[in-house]
């Protein structure tokens, strides 16, 4: 019989091993990314980052660069190089609108949206995912999961800046 303060190490030991392992995977999954990056790079010209940046203004028409910023969870020079990159691709252009200049929209150009049209629908037969392998419900439990996982990081963690 484990007395209780074994109990305690032995569930302390379970829960650092289950967080290594855990952290592990999710370096695993950043490296493959990565990966995934170069390969959308070479194969279509455009970047991970480049290409969730053209699904957020495909689903909105119009975004501010702040809330663009926000929603992929990326700082403000990074996403500013990446709306550059597009834009000298022809694909993305600024907008002001209203009286308020300091406010800038990004929006597609007319061959920016063809692109980004053509580009997604591509990549429904070439998803990052094997869908022979996981299913539409398996994506939204892992999906679910990571939010789990943000959401419980340590609130002295979370004090960090992540997007400086």
């Amino acid at each position: 019989m484990i007395d209780l303060s074994e109990r305690k190490k032995y569930t302390f030991q379970m829960l650092n091993d289950l967080c290594i392992q855990t952290i592990i995977k999710i370096r695993k999954l950043s490296k493959f990314l990565d990966k995934y990056s170069k390969y959308l790079d070479n194969k279509y010209k455009v970047t991970l980052p480049q290409l969730l940046c053209l699904y957020e203004i495909h689903a909105h028409n119009s975004i501010t660069l702040s809330e663009l910023t926000r929603k992929l969870n990326m700082n403000n020079s990074a996403m500013t190089g990446i709306v550059d990159r597009l834009e000298t691709k022809c694909l993305l252009q600024r907008v002001r609108k209203g009286n308020d200049r300091r406010t800038v929209y990004i929006e597609f150009t007319e061959s920016g949206r063809d692109y980004a049209n053509q580009l997604l629908r591509v990549l429904e037969n070439d998803c990052v995912f094997d869908t022979s392998q996981i299913t539409e419900r398996q994506l939204l439990e892992i999906s679910e999961s990571l939010d789990k996982i943000t959401n419980s990081l340590d609130p002295e963690v979370k004090k960090i800046d992540l997007n400086s």
